[in-house]
Formats: C-alpha cells, structure tokens, sequence
C-alpha cells in the first residue's frame, strides 16, 4: 500500500516533470546540501593544514565527484551478474561525510610526522580505497551488516563522533584566538554570531529556511568578516580559472592501522545510508521491507562503496547519502528521480569552477567553527536520537553509555602503552571513535538481551 506521504507527491519516482520545474526543484536541493558538501573537506583541509592549492584541488574534487556519485546511485545500472544492481534508483544525492572529518585528520596527524603531506595524504586515500573495496563485498550481505551494526552500535559512534568533533573544534577556536592577539574579540564575535544565526533559523517555522540553515550561517558569516577587513581574498589569486580532476593526484599507497581506523566509520556510515534510503522510498511510494527493497538497499549501499572508491583514485574523500534532501523532497511534492540528475549536472559544474570553492576557503576559520560546532553537536544529539528510537531499554542505554567510556578511557591511556604495544596499534586505539564502536559491537554479542527483546 502506498503511503500518505508518496500519495500527496505532485511527481513520483519514475515521473518526467517540465523541464522549468525540474530545474528549480534541483536548485533547492542543492541549496540544501552545497554548505554541507563544501564545508566537509573544507574542515578536514583545515584539520590537515594543508595549503590553499591542496585544498581547492579536495574542495573541486569533491564537488565534482558528489556529481558523478549521485548520477550513479540514481541510476541504478542493472540487473549485472548475480541479479546485482549498483544503485538505489532514488533520488539520493550524495556528498561528503562528515562522519569521517575526526578519523581522516587523526589518521593525517599521524601519518604526517614521518612523511610529507603528498605522501601521507596518497596513504589516506588508498585506505580509503581499500575500505571502499571491503564494503563492496559487505554490500551484498547487508542483512548480516543490520545484526551487527545495530542502532546501539551506530548511536554510540555517532555520539562519540559529535563529541571527538566538537572538543577538535573547541580546540580550533582556541588557536584562532589565541593567534588573533589583540582581535581576539573578533573571533568570538565572528563564532558567536553565525553559531546564534544557524541555530535560530534552524528553529525557524520556515521549513525552507530550516534546509539552508548552515548556508545561511556562513553567507552571514562572510558578510560579517568583509565589515571586519578579515577576508583574505588573495587565496582566489592562487586557485585556478577551470578544475578537472585528476586520478592519482596523490600517489596512492595503504596503510593498515589506518584501513583499521577507518573501517567501522565506514560500516557505520553504510548504516545510516539505510535508514536515508528507508526514508526516501517510504516518500517515493517504494513498499518497504520486501525482497524488491532489499534488493535496493543492496544496490544504494553498493554505489556508496563505489564512490567513495572513485572518490579514492581521484583524491578526495569517501561519500554516503544526505539525509536533507528527504525534506526537500517532502516540501517540493517532487520524488522524480530525474530531478537528481540536474543536481548531479549542478554539482559538476560548480565543481569545476574553483572559485566557487575559493570564496569558502576566504572565509575566516572563526567563521567555520562557529558554524561547525553547532553541526557537530546536532551530530551527537542525532546519535541520542538513534538509540531513543527503539524505543531502549536499560540494557540498550548499558552498552552505549560502556562503549562511550571505554572508547574514550582507551585513548586516554593509549599513549602510556608505548612500551608494550607497536606504535600502529597505538595510533588505532588512540582514536576513541573507531575503539568506542568496537567495544559496542562487542557489548552487544556479550550482553544478553532480555526474553522479550529476544522474541
């Protein structure tokens, strides 16, 4: 039966509106997801301290292949051998994960100190490349991904990756104000100011103000730092006119305590991909919980790994879904899956005109860590939110409160254990993210659930 939601769409999955309404339609969703797209590796960048150059190539790079992915996962190319599919065939847009912006620096940070950048940054991306490859595989037995990588499991990372996010970007601040000397006020006053705005239009009535909070942030942002004199517009004399990436921009190598870091990132994100596909189908008219949707899952999950694994070879960083555009399309009353195919030609095309990415990377870091610690700590709340929906109980709360402390006890103590354990074990346990949601998939085989959660 189809639902209330898909009965009340104006244009359904397979439906071709005008081309005037399918134009507009696009625009709004890019608005909805260009500030998270850009601001992702932007922050990673910024984590990085990598130079204007590296940094335009990662922003382009991204744009462009988000462009590229999204074509792919709405495509749905198939049936190939095995009945297999690559693709959700929804209009899924895809980006940038921010649940990846505290492993990817932390992995950087360690890599970097007996290498140079080029060089750590080609690791970073041929782990990814490996884990992209792995998920691939796990994409075709994802019921078996659901029994392990439980709401629990995926609560406790996500809280975790909101708060290692949030105490990164405290950190941040800190620096940029300590190095402001004597305007110093300006950075509080620059962070305070777009953190105020994003979340009293977030709270806004205005569902379409709600979507475009964050860009609505940083637009109020840059407009506040040229008032101040603090945008430094001469990054966009050292960006190129036209962008094309390229494979291999980095030599490509792996590094295994890293491949290990980053995979139960990757198994998590996969997770969340689930529930944003659940959500669009359920608006699309799509039944939910037959063989036909698992098939979909299957083949969404499966283009996930695959972009991010193109993303890999073209030097930027791994994709999933973003969950905004089910709001976009709840507004609009417009599921075609066409509509995601101008959003893909939009993202290609700002992507490869790096100054759109250049006028990001003149805002002021005050700017973004105002915007990005509101985001980060929305994160966390999402990750409460997960685990509230089940609705829990006092076992569930058990295992994400544990897994919460022991990934954060490890890392404490982490350091202390150079005497008994190699220093790639270290670096791995060292990130509380990655330690934390092992300890809850281990939680959640040891503890036993009662005879009711059972049944």
């Amino acid at each position: 039966m189809e639902s209330s939601q898909a009965a009340s769409m104006v244009y359904k999955l397979n439906d071709k509106p005008p081309v005037l309404v399918t134009g507009l339609v696009a625009i709004q969703h890019l608005l909805a997801v260009f500030g998270g797209i850009l601001t992702a590796p932007l922050i990673i960048a910024l984590g990085m301290g990598l130079s204007v150059e590296q940094t335009s190539y990662l922003i382009s790079s991204a744009l462009v292949v988000s462009g590229f992915a999204t074509a792919i996962q709405i495509l749905r190319a198939g049936p190939l051998p095995g009945d297999m599919y690559i693709g959700s065939g929804l209009l899924s847009i895809q980006g940038t994960s921010f649940a990846f912006i505290g492993p990817l620096i932390f992995s950087y940070q360690t890599l970097v100190t007996g290498m140079d950048p080029d060089t750590a940054l080609g690791m970073i991306f041929g782990s990814c490349a490996v884990c992209a490859l792995v998920m691939m595989v796990i994409s075709q037995f994802i019921g078996h991904l659901r029994k392990i990588v439980t709401s629990n499991v995926t609560g406790a990372t996500i809280i975790l990756l909101g708060i290692s996010l949030i105490v990164v970007t405290l950190q941040n601040l800190q620096r940029e104000y300590q190095s402001a000397g004597d305007e110093g006020w300006m950075v509080i006053l620059l962070a305070g100011a777009v953190f105020a705005v994003i979340l009293l239009v977030s709270r806004s009535n205005n569902t379409w103000l709600r979507l475009c909070s964050i860009s609505i942030g940083l637009l109020l942002g840059l407009v506040l730092s040229f008032m101040f004199g603090a945008v430094d517009l001469t990054v966009l004399d050292r960006i190129d006119t036209l962008f094309l990436p390229v494979p291999w921009h980095q030599p490509l190598a792996v590094d295994w305590p890293t491949v290990l870091l980053l995979m139960p990132i990757f198994l998590v994100s996969a997770a969340e991909s689930i529930g944003d596909f659940t959500a669009t189908s359920d608006l699309s008219g799509v039944p939910v919980g037959d063989d036909a949707f698992w098939q979909r899952i299957k083949g969404g999950v499966l283009a996930d790994a695959l972009n991010s694994f193109v993303a890999a070879i073209f030097c930027t960083f791994p994709n999933t879904t973003f969950s905004q555009n089910n709001g976009v399309i709840r507004l609009t009353g417009v599921c075609s899956r066409y509509v995601g195919f101008y959003i893909a030609g939009l993202l290609v095309l700002v992507g490869i005109f790096p100054i759109i990415g250049g006028i990001f990377q003149a805002i002021p870091g005050a700017v973004i860590y105002g915007a990005t610690l509101l985001m980060f700590g929305m994160v966390a709340l999402a990750g409460v939110s997960l685990v509230k929906a089940q609705p829990p109980t006092t076992r569930d709360w058990g295992v994400v409160a544990i897994a919460i402390a022991c990934g954060y006890g490890t890392s404490i103590i982490a350091p202390g254990l150079g005497d008994i354990l190699p220093a790639s074990v270290i670096n791995v346990i060292a990130f509380p993210v990655s330690t934390g949601a092992l300890f809850a998939v281990i939680l959640e085989l040891l503890i036993p659930k009662s005879r009711n959660e059972s049944a």
